[in-house]
Formats: structure tokens, C-alpha cells, sequence
């Protein structure tokens, strides 16, 4: 398994959340990707209230939204590991994770020309997974453009390779 490149003129969003529920901390990771793979930002986003793990998902879902609109993608992929999350958005049921946030999905989607809401394995996503697990112990909003942590670059080629270590 490994990355997949949106088609072009796309971007491709990946997210993941990441949680402390001992400590009551979780973290978002977004990462922003173009049609050829290449890293366009990538944000660590802490919060300071944990929840569920679907519903710190379904937030971080939200907040790649919010900053995919404020960057003016138009076409992008919204890619997460958590498949329930991504069928209930597909499907347009409101189940467990919560109507408010799904409702906030679905009226954010106007804001694209075109979006899709993927699932991909967590072996898949695990750039975005590691940004997740740098904001919990983050206290404000870390994002990168043109400059990226060392690590980044190795992991998002580790990534579209498909060779990212399990223990990760």
C-alpha cells in the first residue's frame, strides 16, 4: 500500500488526530499535498479539550477544511484513516460522532468547486499522523510552508513509497 496522487490540478489533504486522554490533551495533523505529491503546508494543531476519538477526527476533518478554503484550493481531496468519519460524511448520516460538526462538513463542502472525503489505511497517513502527535505537545498552531522540519520531507516520500514503519 502506499500514497496515492490525487489527479491533477488537485490537492490532496491528508488528517489525522492523535489524543492524551489521561492528560485531556489531542492534536490535529493536516498535511497538504499537490497532484505530484509535493508538500504545500502542513499544520500541527493542538487541543485542549480531548473528546472521542471520532469526534477529534471528524474536528480535524473540519479545521483542513477551514484552512483549505482559506488557502483558495478549489479541488481538493480530503483524506483520513477513520473510516467511519468517512462514510458517515459520504452517506449523509448523522450518527455518533456528532450532527454539528458533520453539518459544518457538509456546508463547508460549498466552498470547493469539487471535494471527495476518502479513506485511506493508517499505514497510508502517517505524515499527517505524526504532525497529530507534534501538537499535543504543542500549545499554539504550528504551521510550515517552503520550510519544512527535516523530517518531513523523508516522511512524506516514505509515505508515497509506502515504506513509513509500522511503529510509528
Amino acid at each position: 500500500m502506499f500514497w496515492r496522487f490525487p489527479q491533477e490540478g488537485w490537492v490532496k489533504i491528508n488528517t489525522d488526530a492523535a489524543l492524551q486522554q489521561k492528560e485531556g490533551l489531542a492534536g490535529w495533523g493536516v498535511v497538504a499535498r499537490d497532484w505530484q505529491g509535493k508538500v504545500l503546508k502542513a499544520w500541527a494543531i493542538p487541543n485542549r479539550s480531548c473528546s472521542n476519538p471520532k469526534l477529534e477526527e471528524s474536528m480535524a476533518l473540519r479545521a483542513a477544511m477551514l484552512l483549505a478554503k482559506q488557502q483558495g484550493w478549489k479541488k481538493v481531496v480530503f483524506e483520513s484513516d477513520c473510516l467511519q468519519m468517512v462514510e458517515e460524511i459520504n452517506k449523509e448520516q448523522l450518527y455518533e460522532i456528532g450532527s454539528v460538526v458533520l453539518d459544518d462538513i457538509r456546508e463547508l463542502r460549498t466552498n470547493f468547486y469539487e471535494c471527495c472525503f476518502t479513506f485511506t489505511r493508517r499505514v497510508n497517513n502517517f505524515v499527517s499522523h505524526r504532525l497529530a502527535k507534534l501538537a499535543i505537545s504543542s500549545k499554539t498552531l504550528t504551521e510550515w510552508k517552503d520550510i519544512f522540519p527535516d523530517w518531513l520531507p523523508a516522511l512524506v516520500q516514505a509515505d508515497i513509497e509506502g515504506s513509513c514503519p509500522s511503529y510509528m
